[in-house]
């Protein structure tokens, strides 16, 4: 009897579960168009806004589409929305497959519509969205957004989300662009205490840039030729209270990565003056941060005084001069001109930040709570407004880990 009821209760659990196991609700790749990147920009129109999507085909590139496939790789379309998140009903009407966020990648937003006060409010709309993930970045281009993506032509990658991936990725590690993701966009404007930095980018060389030093450029300022794509992700777009302020070049942004503990920069080139007598050549260093700042802060006195410790592995990577760095002399001499330099520069561009933008580009605010029992004790400092008065002083604790290999001599 007991066997018979267990039979029962497994018959029923099994007629019941069954008709779940069915692929009624299954969607198939071919009929979704995923949205790669999306662009916004103002609108003619009161009240709306201007939404570029870049979609990617699925299946240009993928076995299933063949090598042979004579579809396009993407479909770029521009229109009017409210907002763009309700943008993806408009676009069906347009793009026969099913508009999905799923794999969304960047927001591109023009400086134009980032300096707008009402462009917090317009990229909120991304929280609400379960299809948008937090990891996609936000970028500022120097034109509109709806012409960045049409004069986007990568060479080498025929997939959209391809190139972005590569792009975004090898910059932030290179450090010439900020980790700038939507969740870290949002942590830091509900924050209110620090300033925000966005990757820049832009489609459109400047004719005659100006030569400069190493990655001391803004997007679309890199004098190259050849056959490539005009698309440059260098520098960086600084927010403040979800609008943009101002920014910052290559070498800035480089700077303020190593300050930031948060990023995810492991390891970047450099080149530092060489400090070696009547020898002009730079010398190119590889900066390697393996270690977090160590941070301490004087909040007592009427002008706060904030220490700054930077911990860094370097290794030479050029040696023009041809100096024998086995001798204990010249070894000392590069050392302390790595630190002498690494100070220098890092002192000048949070000197600059705090004068010019009124704020500080990394979560430093944070350190500064810990010198303070309450939540309550941190406002009445009143952070925003003390950080303006402060003497910063970095010191780059430096390790050269390699020399590079001793120079040959060479005849007269």
């Amino acid at each position: 009897m007991q066997i018979t009821k267990t039979v029962c209760r497994m018959m029923l659990i099994f007629i019941i579960v069954f008709p779940l196991t069915g692929c009624w609700d299954r969607e198939e790749l071919e009929d979704k168009s995923y949205v790669i990147g999306i662009g916004l920009d103002h609108s003619k129109h009161k009240g709306k806004i201007k939404v570029t999507m870049l979609l990617a085909n699925p299946e240009v590139g993928s076995m299933q589409g063949g090598g042979g496939s004579t579809e396009k790789p993407r479909e770029i379309i521009s229109f009017d929305a409210n907002d763009f998140i309700a943008a993806k009903v408009t676009a069906n009407a347009i793009i026969s497959r099913i508009i999905s966020y799923d794999l969304l990648r960047i927001i591109v937003v023009s400086e134009e519509l980032a300096k707008d006060p009402t462009f917090y409010p317009i990229i909120n709309s991304a929280t609400y969205d379960k299809e948008i993930r937090l990891n996609a970045y936000l970028a500022v281009s120097k034109e509109k957004a709806s012409e960045y993506f049409l004069k986007n032509h990568p060479k080498m990658e025929t997939r959209p989300h391809k190139y972005y991936q590569y792009m975004i990725d090898h910059g932030i590690e290179n450090g010439l662009i900020p980790d700038s993701t939507l969740f870290r966009f949002f942590k830091t404007t509900e924050r209110g205490t620090d300033l925000f930095l966005a990757m820049n980018t832009t489609a459109v060389r400047e004719k005659h840039p100006k030569y400069k030093g190493e990655d001391e450029y803004y997007a679309g300022q890199v004098n190259a030729s050849g056959e490539f794509d005009d698309t440059q992700f260098i520098g960086s777009a600084l927010f403040k209270n979800g609008v943009m302020i101002g920014k910052l070049t290559g070498q800035e942004t480089s700077i303020v990565n190593t300050l930031d503990d948060t990023t995810n920069i492991n390891d970047f080139l450099l080149d530092i003056p060489n400090p070696f007598p009547g020898k002009q050549k730079s010398i190119a260093v590889r900066i390697m941060k393996t270690e977090n700042n160590k941070i301490k802060m004087n909040l007592k006195d009427p002008r706060p005084k904030i220490f700054i410790n930077l911990p860094l592995k370097f290794e030479v990577m050029s040696n023009p001069s041809l100096i024998d760095f086995s001798k204990k002399k010249s070894r000392e001499i590069l050392k302390k001109a790595i630190a002498r330099h690494t100070k220098i520069e890092h002192e000048k561009v949070l000197k600059k930040i705090q004068t010019e933008f009124k704020g500080v580009p990394y979560p430093l605010s944070l350190n500064a709570r810990k010198y303070f029992g309450t939540n309550q004790e941190f406002k009445r400092f009143n952070w925003n407004k003390s950080f303006l008065k402060a003497d910063i002083y970095v010191n780059a604790e430096v390790e050269i880990v390699d020399y590079g290999k001793k120079p040959k001599k060479v005849g007269k």
